[in-house]
């Protein structure tokens, strides 16, 4: 049975989502993709055995889809309400001081409101989601120990990560970081969770303005991607989305190239203020799940220290999606494998 691929959820951008895994632009050893496809096998193995798990993936699909359709409305609500808000405040600031304001100094301002409306708009969608998962799955528990394993073991490594489409996954919030919704084996106290996301978004919107300075300090880049966006949605080429968004990803991540070591030190301030709204019991807790992951993950982990980084294969995919259509085409197919349980084939 070919699984279906499922359209990811809890994005901070539509370029973002629209990437493929296939469009990443890293080339790994064949041991390598053989590992992360693994790995992407193994999640699904564990929690989608079943046509009937099969049924309520495809529903919570819709659910998600519809969810973040309506939330993204009312993002875009936000955004404007926020921006005549913060344009307003500054405006009446800067007319008492006399000074007059910067084209950059307005860009900073408004690339904080964008950040600031993107992070409450995913934030309230994320939790939504986890409320629902919790209806509909049972394990839910064990899924969101997976996702958690996956975050924290990323989050561990990031004094390793210096390509700059590794801290473009990382910077985009896509894989990284107890990000929104709060692992229930933690039993966080609602002070720790108000704490939390007051340290998520600060971090986040601390990342959002490094990038959105280097963005105009090259503006040429910007151009650049604005064509390319008005090809993808024009569709005025013969080029195929998946190359034009590749394109997309590779300028976005050169751009952030320069700010890669405050970029860093952001994230790992933010894993930092964490780890410190939590308690010892909690660190325990945190202890033992990390030390029980299962062979498909920690194989994942092997595989991303020896390649060095290589996160841009992970950054499109989430929980739930099924196996992505990986690897590159052009290349070998991967042998037939069959799971130890059921002896379904994959990869086909």
């Amino acid at each position: 049975m070919q699984r279906p691929r499922l359209i990811a959820f809890c994005v901070l951008s539509m370029s973002i989502l629209m990437l493929s895994v296939a469009g990443s632009g890293f080339v790994f050893s064949q041991e390598i993709e053989d590992t992360y496809i693994k790995f992407f096998v193994g999640y699904n193995d564990e929690f989608y055995h079943s046509e009937e798990l099969e049924q309520k993936r495809r529903e919570y699909s819709q659910l998600a889809n519809q969810l973040h359709f309506e939330s993204t409305q009312t993002m875009a609500e936000n955004i404007g309400k926020l921006s005549m808000e913060r344009l307003n405040a500054y405006m009446k600031r800067i007319s008492a001081s006399g000074a007059t304001p910067t084209v950059e100094e307005q860009s900073q301002i408004m690339a904080g409101v964008h950040a600031e409306a993107h992070f409450d708009n995913e934030y309230t969608l994320c939790n939504q989601l986890a409320e629902i998962e919790k209806e509909m799955f049972p394990d839910t528990q064990e899924r969101q120990q997976r996702i958690f394993q996956l975050q924290d073991g990323i989050a561990r490594r990031l004094e390793s990560f210096d390509n700059p489409r590794d801290m473009f996954t990382l910077t985009n919030g896509i894989m990284l970081g107890h990000k929104f919704a709060h692992p229930d084996f933690l039993e966080l106290t609602p002070e720790q969770k108000d704490l939390i996301k007051e340290i998520q978004k600060e971090t986040f919107l601390k990342t959002s303005l490094i990038s959105a300075k280097a963005r105009s300090e090259q503006p040429e880049k910007q151009d650049e991607i604005s064509q390319l966006m008005q090809k993808l949605v024009t569709r005025q080429t013969d080029e195929e989305p998946n190359a034009i968004l590749r394109k997309i990803h590779e300028i976005q991540a050169e751009a952030i190239k320069d700010y890669i070591p405050e970029l860093k030190a952001a994230l790992i301030e933010g894993r930092e203020s964490y780890m410190r709204v939590l308690t010892d019991a909690q660190k325990a807790k945190i202890k033992s799940v990390m030390d029980d992951m299962p062979d498909y993950m920690k194989n994942l982990f092997a595989a991303i220290d020896k390649q060095g980084g290589g996160l841009s294969i992970l950054h499109n995919w989430q929980p739930g999606m099924g196996v992505p259509d990986y690897p590159n085409p052009n290349r070998e197919a991967p042998r037939q494998r069959t799971n130890t349980g059921g002896g379904r084939a994959f990869g086909e």
